[in-house]
């Protein structure tokens, strides 16, 4: 199946527990309803960051493992497309990325990973709420939303 969006993993984090970005995520995702790319470093990233919640007791470990389920249903759903990724490719994409925009726009290298693997897997729509990450995509030429 195909994507037709990229989000980062702040933003289906978002998609999963009420924090300060959820409603206008769960807004995005019932007016344009994409197919949202996922990768391996999404399925890392987003299970990392609901575990680390559940250990600072921002939710509870039953919490963890519903938020768990509900990401393999919207696998099962088709709502997140498992996309494989080219690392060989991202990598020289992430490189030339960091080189012209690392100096003077600060971005990260987990930043520059995600839009480069945007671009990789043929994303036109770049899903964040992360400001940096977001101008980096309009940079790279990915319209960025919400």
């Amino acid at each position: 199946m195909e994507a037709d969006a990229y989000a980062d993993s702040s933003f289906l984090v978002s998609t999963l527990r009420k924090d300060a970005n959820h409603e206008a995520a769960m807004r995005y995702m019932a007016q344009a309803t994409p197919t949202l790319a996922f990768t391996p470093l999404h399925r890392l990233e987003v299970i990392h960051a609901l575990r680390v919640a559940a250990a600072r007791g921002e939710m509870t470990h039953g919490e963890l493992r519903t938020m768990l389920r509900q990401l393999d249903d919207d696998l099962d759903a088709g709502l997140l497309a498992v996309s494989p990724v080219e690392w060989p490719g991202v990598f020289r994409s992430a490189d030339e990325l960091s080189e012209k925009h690392a100096a003077k726009d600060g971005v990260r290298t987990l930043d520059v990973l995600h839009v480069a693997i945007a671009l990789e897997c043929g994303a036109k729509t770049f899903l964040s709420f992360d400001n940096r990450q977001r101008k980096l995509a309009k940079a790279a030429g990915l319209k960025v939303k919400p």
